[in-house]
């Protein structure tokens, strides 16, 4: 396949974009949700008259992928100008949380990470009390924060196998509003007693 297609782009917001089909035809992806994807990389195919072409993702874009037209069907029928891809520009203030990570010195110790992409919301509305402060002792099942992922709000609940049943809550990592990617760390943690 050495034909290759750039796809369009179009800015939802400063964190997300949305890649669009350059021409009508049957699109197949090759970049699964959870990827990350750059300038001049490969996400995809497009058939044209029995003609296969490359998709690829244009300059100056990166990011991770947060949806895909067809919801991993492949030879889905496009028009020209449908959204193909949903790109989350939160890898780059997921790397500022890693390095945010690493400066507080938690990346070795204890904390509860983000199990997908999303934004995170520390309490259930502006008005409201945070679910957690820093300080406070958190328990298997309490619910810490809130995931935007696609409109949806998802509870993240304190719970994992490499955690203990309850623990004390150092540092909250990122802030109302702020973007982070599957596996930063959204807690640094203490363990009670030493466990």
């Amino acid at each position: 396949m050495t034909r290759a297609y750039l796809l369009g782009t179009v800015r939802r917001d400063a964190n997300q974009s949305a890649l669009t089909s350059p021409t009508v035809g049957i699109f197949t992806s090759t970049a699964p949700v959870g990827e990350l994807v750059s300038a001049g990389q490969v996400i995809g195919s497009i058939e044209v008259l029995a003609v296969k072409y490359a998709l690829r993702v244009p300059n100056g874009v990166a990011g991770r992928v947060m949806s895909n037209v067809g919801e991993g069907r492949t030879r889905v029928p496009v028009q020209y100008g449908d959204v193909l891809f949903t790109l989350s520009t939160a890898s780059e203030v997921g790397t500022t949380a890693s390095a945010l990570s690493r400066a507080a010195g938690v990346e070795a110790e204890l904390s509860f990470v983000a199990p997908m992409s999303g934004r995170f919301y520390s309490r259930p509305s502006p008005t409201e009390e945070a679910f957690i402060n820093e300080g406070d002792t958190v328990r298997e099942g309490q619910t810490v924060g809130l995931l935007e992922v696609m409109k949806t709000f998802n509870r993240l609940v304190y719970q994992g196998e490499a955690l203990p049943e309850s623990a004390v809550v150092r540092k909250i990592l990122p802030s109302d509003g702020n973007d982070v990617v599957r596996g930063d760390v959204i807690l640094a943690l203490k363990p009670i007693g030493g466990k």
